[in-house]
């Protein structure tokens, strides 16, 4: 008891509870009160206080979900706040975030996989039964790692539309992005290496790249992109094996890389010797009328690794992806990829390829696009009635990055709302220099929940702001 009130001091004997529960709070966190707290009766005696005040301190932090009263044993800390449930969100954004949270979330913010309703059903069954039909057995075939040579022509294709040539040959077929960061990180870098990348970035990448044991430097974002500066003391400092990058609706923070920085990227890139990894996971949902540039499309001496995954948006369940490896480096990845023992279905793939062909999957994208603009709008324009918080409109993706009120833990915040059944994804998720930022994915939100869920943050907002915490 001592220990953990010896620095508490009463300012104002008449408003005493929220200084307390903010006290209690932070004991919390820091787990200086790693399990079961003290009666409120022994509290109210030791502080002289009264046993409302404490009572009242005890249910401020019921209501944010940091403890738990049970009948007959006592008050006791709700370890799940320190859960690495929390480190999970982004890494795992393709799958159901609601079995995780068992249930809890009816706002989901969290999950970056599309709504239900707007997944193209009726044409993915039309294009596996018609590769079931035209190629009966050989459909079901396990075609080896190298990927279906029909959906490697057809995003051949498709990659110059946009630009990007490349040769078949150098079109890799993946188990999603994930996959392809993975492999790609294993290729190019060995423990001990250095690496850089955009702060924050994806939590999948970063995690893949910490189990390497890989020496991780992190850059700043600008409004346009990677700070180029910062760049340029690491690569004079350390030698970096490959930058991942994020160009376009970067995550979390929705910045796109600019065309000058792309320009200044490449010639480091080549100045330097280093290959950037280029995450390609939002470009097609674009809100301008023209798509935006990749930086592979910009990339003459083959310093670009092109990465892009279709699990996102179009069909979450079937882990597809690709990446454009650069044939110096081939042999090496390949090897790699048969190690990983992970390909993807061949029905699939030729399905996917049939999809690609017929313009079905542009013709669902341009779809999408109308009807996430049409949801980022609402959310704008909810957010924009809550008073002190700050956020940027990017042009383009699922989520918005959002700067909170001073003072505010987006941890905090997360707790709170999740008792409402508003799921958000912190930004202390990303680093806790990040605590003060939240990410809102709206993919899977539908219009009708945009209202309702955002008061409940207003109110949350405002709770945390009377609270002075």
């Amino acid at each position: 008891m001592n220990t953990i009130f010896v620095d508490f001091k009463i300012v104002d004997s008449n408003f005493v509870y929220i200084p307390l529960f903010a006290f209690l709070k932070k004991k919390i966190e820091t787990k200086e009160i790693p399990d079961q707290l003290p009666s409120i009766r022994k509290v109210s005696n030791f502080l002289n206080i009264s046993s409302n005040t404490v009572a009242k301190a005890y249910s401020e932090l019921e209501k944010i979900n940091y403890i738990k009263f049970y009948k007959g044993k006592g008050t006791f800390v709700n370890k799940s706040i320190f859960s690495n449930i929390h480190l999970k969100f982004d890494f795992i954004e393709h799958e159901d975030i609601n079995l995780i949270t068992q249930n809890k979330i009816h706002f989901d913010f969290i999950s970056s996989s599309p709504n239900l309703s707007f997944l193209p059903v009726k044409e993915i069954k039309k294009a596996i039964n018609y590769i079931l039909d035209r190629d009966l057995e050989f459909s079901l075939i396990n075609e080896g790692p190298f990927g279906n040579l029909e959906l490697r022509t057809s995003i051949q294709e498709n990659l110059y539309k946009q630009n990007i040539i490349t040769d078949i040959e150098s079109i890799q077929i993946l188990s999603g992005a994930q996959h392809g960061i993975d492999l790609i990180s294993k290729t190019l870098a060995f423990a001990k290496d250095y690496v850089a990348i955009e702060n924050p970035t994806y939590l999948g990448a970063l995690n893949s790249f910490k189990k390497l044991n890989l020496n991780i430097k992190k850059i700043s974002l600008e409004s346009d992109g990677i700070n180029i500066s910062e760049l340029k003391k690491i690569l004079l400092k350390f030698p970096i094996k490959f930058l991942y990058i994020m160009p376009n609706f970067q995550t979390p923070t929705g910045v796109t890389l600019s065309l000058k920085k792309s320009k200044q990227l490449l010639k480091l890139a080549d100045t330097f010797n280093f290959y950037i990894i280029e995450d390609d996971s939002s470009s097609d949902l674009y809100y301008s009328n023209t798509a935006p540039r990749s930086l592979k499309a910009l990339d003459t001496n083959h310093r670009v690794i092109y990465i892009k995954s279709y699990s996102k948006i179009f069909m979450p369940g079937f882990r597809l992806g690709f990446a454009i490896i650069p044939k110096q480096i081939l042999n090496s990845f390949f090897n790699n990829k048969i190690l990983s023992d992970s390909n993807t279905s061949t029905l699939y793939q030729k399905a996917f390829a049939y999809l690609l062909k017929e313009g079905v999957i542009e013709k669902h994208m341009s779809t999408s696009r109308k009807s996430f603009k049409k949801i980022q709008d609402i959310l704008i324009k909810e957010l924009k009635k809550i008073d002190d918080i700050s956020f940027t409109i990017p042009s383009g993706g699922c989520s918005l990055w959002i700067k909170l009120p001073e003072n505010i833990s987006s941890k905090s915040l997360y707790n709170k709302l999740l008792l409402d059944g508003v799921g958000i994804v912190p930004g202390n998720n990303y680093s806790i220099l990040f605590d003060n930022y939240i990410k809102l994915n709206f993919s899977r939100i539908t219009k009708d929940e945009v209202i309702k869920s955002v008061q409940h943050l207003k109110n949350a907002i405002e709770y945390f702001q009377y609270l002075n915490i």
